[in-house]
Formats: C-alpha cells, sequence, structure tokens
C-alpha cells in the first residue's frame, strides 16, 4: 500500500514539475552563459545606473523577434493588453501538455494575447509542429536565447503575466493548466 502512495506522489510531482533542458544540453548551456553575462554585466553598473534600473525593472524586458511569417514582432506591440508570455520548445513533453490549454486560453480572452517564445530550435522545427497542432496564437523564435535568458528561463514551459501597460506581475515556472491560467489571470484582472 505504501508503494503504491510513494509512487502516484512520485507521478503527481512529475507532472508539476517543468520540462528540464536534458534534451536541450545545447539550451542549458547557452542560457547558463546569458546569465552569467547579464549578472556581470548587472555589477558593473554604478549605484546611479542601479536607482534608474531598478524603476525600470518593473517593466517586463522587452524584445523583437521574428514570427513564422519571417515578421519583427515586439513585446510592446501589445501594449494595451494582457500578455502571457510562454517560453517553450517543442521537445519538451510538459509543453506539449501545455500547449492546447495555452490555445484555449488565448482564444476565450479577448484582452489576452499569448505570445509563445520558442527557445533555440530551427524555424521549420516550430513550423511542423505549431501547424499540425492547428495552434493561431503568436509564436516567436528566439533562436540564440538571449530572451530567455533575460528572462532568467532554467527549464520549460516557464511563463510570464504582462500588465496592458507593460509591467511585470507574474512569473510561472511550470506546467499550467487552462483553469489554473485562468485563475491566476482573474485574480491579476481584479
Amino acid at each position: 500500500m505504501k508503494i503504491k502512495i510513494v509512487s502516484i506522489i512520485v507521478a503527481i510531482m512529475v507532472l508539476f514539475v517543468s520540462c528540464s533542458t536534458e534534451n536541450g544540453s545545447e539550451v542549458e548551456q547557452g542560457l547558463a552563459v546569458e546569465q552569467e553575462e547579464i549578472a556581470e554585466s548587472a555589477d558593473q553598473s554604478t549605484a546611479e545606473e542601479s536607482s534608474k534600473e531598478e524603476a525600470k525593472e518593473q517593466l517586463a524586458p522587452d524584445f523583437t523577434l521574428l514570427n513564422l511569417n519571417d515578421e519583427e514582432v515586439s513585446l510592446s506591440d501589445y501594449r494595451g493588453k494582457y500578455v502571457l508570455i510562454n517560453f517553450w520548445a517543442t521537445w519538451c513533453g510538459i509543453c506539449n501538455m501545455e500547449m492546447p490549454d495555452l490555445y484555449k486560453f488565448d482564444n476565450d480572452n479577448d484582452d489576452l494575447v499569448v505570445l509563445a517564445v520558442d527557445v533555440m530550435e530551427d524555424k521549420s522545427t516550430v513550423e511542423d509542429y505549431i501547424n499540425e497542432g492547428g495552434y493561431d496564437f503568436e509564436v516567436v523564435l528566439d533562436g540564440d536565447g538571449k530572451i530567455a535568458a533575460t528572462y532568467l528561463v532554467s527549464g520549460f514551459p516557464t511563463s510570464y503575466f504582462v500588465d496592458p501597460d507593460g509591467v511585470l506581475l507574474k512569473r510561472i515556472p511550470g506546467f499550467m493548466t487552462y483553469d489554473q491560467m485562468n485563475e491566476m489571470f482573474d485574480s491579476i484582472r481584479e
């Protein structure tokens, strides 16, 4: 009986843990290097610059990436709407489980945009995945992993809620269900 209970607990824990980068060791190495560079440059700033940065830290770092149509998309393009930035990869099993809920969440909320940031994969792999799933939310490609590093992503999926003014509201490491997405979003709207 105890073995069954332990097995069930372990299975549940696995479901709630985000994808590691074991299949994407290049991603892991690239993110680690980018995070170190960001940390080093932060250490070099003066006290005056630090004060200015603290005021800016409330804003989500803006970025511009290419989408699957080779068009530039910036986070700031979505000012006036809530944004759920979702960092993911096609090889991530947990991300695959979350995608249908992201799609439904995007379609069910007119005041929100899902911005799916694929990290360090080639365009054709991502394009095939998105087309096969029938997803129509905005997908952008973080080919070198710099944006994921800026957002301190260490596993997939990792999501961030951003408000209509561009203020970073909440970081969610790991898998979310549709109900959890709605619950968090409802608490943010209030």
